[in-house]
This record gives structure tokens, sequence and C-alpha cells, in this order.
């Protein structure tokens, strides 16, 4: 329903806009995303001190506690750095590129960071660049990560470990 005066109409468009957005979603899994938060800062750290061969720089950021699953192999901390470390034995120039990372506040009170990101190196024994795309994310309790999953295929990867 419109009227001739724009006026009028723009007075509709105004009152009517709000309720057509809608209210917010306060479901259990619904809530809010958010880019440049602290905990998004700081699994960026956790990848620069994975790509600086430097992963005990950032164990102060996971509970004593805290469960790691790289691709559902289930590690502690000490176990990732070194697993993590020895990679660095096998390629040169490890980067990551493409990183999206968000932190997911969630209405039920859980807080996730997500990241994705195309991780590469350029092997030792063939002087071939691999890029593997990867995505992790990091379960907070309070200020600490309690949870880490990382994700990738790593047929290729553990090819270039494992020489024929």
């Amino acid at each position: 329903m419109f009227y001739k005066n724009p006026v009028l109409n723009m007075l509709l468009l105004l009152m009517v806009l709000p309720l057509a957005c809608g209210k917010e979603d306060t479901s259990e899994w619904s809530g809010k995303i958010v880019q440049n938060d602290r905990k998004s800062e700081i699994a960026l750290e956790f990848q620069k001190a994975y790509r600086d061969n430097n992963l005990s720089s950032v164990k102060h950021h996971f509970s004593e506690k805290a469960v790691f699953s790289v691709n559902d192999s289930k590690l502690s901390f000490d176990e990732v750095n070194a697993g993590f470390s020895d990679g660095h034995n096998y390629f040169d120039n490890i980067t990551h590129s493409n990183e999206i990372v968000t932190t997911m506040y969630y209405n039920n009170g859980q807080v996730y960071t997500n990241l994705w990101y195309d991780w590469s190196g350029v092997s030792k024994a063939t002087d071939e660049t691999l890029v593997i795309r990867g995505y992790a994310t990091f379960k907070w309790k309070e200020d600490k990560i309690v949870e880490a999953y990382n994700a990738f295929d790593p047929t290729l990867y553990n090819k270039e470990m494992a020489p024929d």
C-alpha cells in the first residue's frame, strides 16, 4: 500500500522497516560473530607461532588440560608442538594465506574462534611448493582455549615426509 505523497511513503517505510527486519534470534546456537576481537587475534598469533616454529610462545593461551584434535587424533599441547615442529624439518618457507578468522559468541555461553587458511611450504626433498586448505577451531572457556581442532587433507603433506 503506497500513498501518492512521498513523505507518507517514507514515514510508512520507517515504521515498517524495523518490523520487517525481525527480532534478534535468541536460539541457543545463534549469537554474535565478530572478526577483530582478542580471541581472533590469538588464533592468528597461534598461526604465526607455528610458522616461526615457536608454539611454546602461545602455550599460555591454552588451559593446562586443553585437548587438541588434529584430523581427529587427540593430542596434548606438547604433542602438537612436537608434531607441528617436526614439519619444519621437511618444509621451508611455511606460510599461511587467505586467512579468515571469526569468533562466535553463542547465546548459550559457548565461544568458538574459527580459522580458515591455506597452508603452503616448500618441500626440502623436491623443492616443490605444496598448498593445502585447512580449518581450525578453538573453544574458549573464559580467556583460555580448552579445545582445539585442526583439519586438513594430510595426503600430500605426509607423502613429502615419508620417502619412497
